[in-house]
């Protein structure tokens, strides 16, 4: 199958009756790896029951041409209060073949079929991407416990390799390295999250044999002073033997905590 399924965390099919409101669609990484897939997320950052039904993936190239559309791909599910559900297409056009390098736009269409959300990406050969699956929010699932989403890290030409997951508030400037400016900014919380774990947990890791890893995550207090904060994450891919040991650096991934 194009569209990949995956079950996130706690979807909960249920009798009770279901939410009408729109739920947060998250769509990335920006900069997507030729090689890699585009993870698609819904999240339902509500006390309250929620129901999703994507109706179609539908995706455009620069000229305005339709290159992929599954209008008959159907994902019904009623998720629980803070709980999120997703699938990845895995950028194979219509014809089969995966698509070239370039720049491109996906329409999902969500929330049993009444909205469509449009997210502009990108596909690049020989690129790292980053993106957060769902959106940081206060409450684990069922309001019980911190909510820990996860990252989705992708550099399919660097199968085993070190990861190194950072974080800033802001990413204007960066952070020179001898391959090239790491987007994040030197502030207080890049510091913070120089230490692996400290923000981020599994920051630090190995990508798995497709050059991917859903390791890291971000548990969040429930303290309400955290709501509207502003969240930048990138990360670098490692080799420590290499007389340059930054070998890749991923896209910024830009984030607000809710609650």
């Amino acid at each position: 199958m194009k569209l990949r399924v995956t079950a996130l965390l706690a979807t909960l099919v249920a009798l009770a009756p279901v939410a009408s409101a729109q739920l947060n669609t998250t769509v990335g990484p920006a900069t997507v790896p030729l090689g890699g897939e585009l993870s698609i997320t819904f999240s339902n950052d509500t006390p309250s029951l929620n129901g999703v039904s994507m109706s179609w993936l539908r995706v455009r190239d620069a000229n305005n041409v339709i290159v992929y559309s599954d209008t008959n791909f159907e994902l019904a599910a009623t998720i629980g209060p803070w709980g999120w559900t997703g699938f990845t297409w895995d950028l194979e056009g219509d014809n089969g073949q995966p698509l070239p390098p370039g720049t491109y736009r996906a329409e999902v269409k969500s929330d049993f079929g009444l909205t469509s959300t449009f997210h502009r990406f990108s596909i690049v050969d020989g690129a790292a991407g980053l993106v957060f699956e769902g959106t940081p929010v206060l409450y684990g699932p069922f309001g019980t416990g911190l909510s820990e989403r996860n990252f989705y890290l992708q550099s399919p030409n660097d199968p085993g390799a070190f990861y190194f997951l950072l974080g800033s508030f802001t990413s204007a400037v960066g952070v020179p390295t001898c391959n090239g400016t790491f987007p994040l900014d030197p502030d207080a919380l890049f510091v913070q999250t120089l230490t692996p774990g400290a923000i981020f947990t599994k920051s630090l890791g190995t990508l798995n044999g497709q050059g991917r890893s859903r390791a890291p995550r971000f548990p969040i207090p429930q303290d309400p002073s955290f709501i509207g904060i502003d969240v930048e994450a990138a990360f670098v891919v490692l080799d420590p033997l290499a007389a340059c040991p930054v070998v890749r650096i991923s896209n910024v991934h830009s984030m607000t905590i809710v609650g």
